[in-house]
């Protein structure tokens, strides 16, 4: 097994190389990602630790314990996960850091996601397109009966909204820390749009409009005549 390269974000600590050294001695693990914040140096004091780790196994296995008040969340995967086509739903180990490999299996594999990632997503069918942006307005609808029906499909919404604004456009969606990071670099009035929408308290307006910014207009409505909303 080897070691690996590691970006200058990318610090060591203790307990992390006590953690690699448990999963390759107990667990049989011979080769070990840290990906997410801890990778890119993006952490902060509340940032969880994540690790996917392969061995000679059948199924899926996980760890979640707190050590040294550091919230884990360890996959330990098939072995045969490393030797296969990559899967869209690893796509989060992309720029992982390794910690220890066998025989370069780990950096074939990064390497084989990255290909995948700039392929791009397959495009949404135009009649699911259609359905996502439906969707949006009827779960507006349903939130303003401010029932607590109505408060579960406003979280609902909220939630849906921030992956269906990359699937439309045909963008990975790589979780709400990056997604946002990335509306922010990119797309200031969304990004100021799903701010207020996600805010607590957020006025139904505020919502209405991160919709409209995400999913266009209401569906029947015309372009040129759209309700603007009083916004906060």
């Amino acid at each position: 097994m080897t070691a690996h390269h590691q970006p200058t974000a990318f610090t060591w600590t203790p307990w992390l190389r006590t953690l690699r050294d448990e999963l390759v001695q107990d667990g049989g693990a011979h080769t070990v990602l840290l990906y997410g914040s801890r990778a890119n140096g993006s952490e902060d004091q509340d940032s969880d630790c994540d690790i996917a780790a392969f061995a000679p196994r059948e199924d899926t296995g996980r760890d979640t314990r707190v050590v040294d008040g550091v919230f884990l969340d360890v996959f330990v995967y098939p072995e045969s996960v490393l030797l296969q086509q990559p899967a869209t739903e690893f796509l989060k180990l992309r720029q992982s850091v390794v910690l220890v490999q066998r025989a370069q299996q780990a950096d074939r594999f990064l390497q084989g996601l990255q290909a995948l990632f700039a392929q791009g997503p397959p495009a949404l069918p135009a009649d699911e397109a259609h359905a996502r942006r439906s969707w949006a307005w009827k779960m507006v609808a349903r939130m303003e009966r401010g029932d607590a029906e109505g408060h579960y499909r406003r979280a609902w919404l909220l939630t849906s909204l921030l992956e269906d604004y990359f699937a439309l456009r045909g963008l990975w969606y790589e979780g709400p820390k990056k997604a946002l990071q990335w509306l922010g670099e990119h797309d200031a009035a969304t990004a100021a749009a799903m701010e207020a929408a996600l805010s607590p308290g957020a006025s139904q307006a505020s919502i209405r409009h991160a919709v409209t910014c995400v999913a266009g207009a209401p569906p029947g409505a015309s372009p040129h005549n759209a309700p603007r909303e009083a916004l906060p």
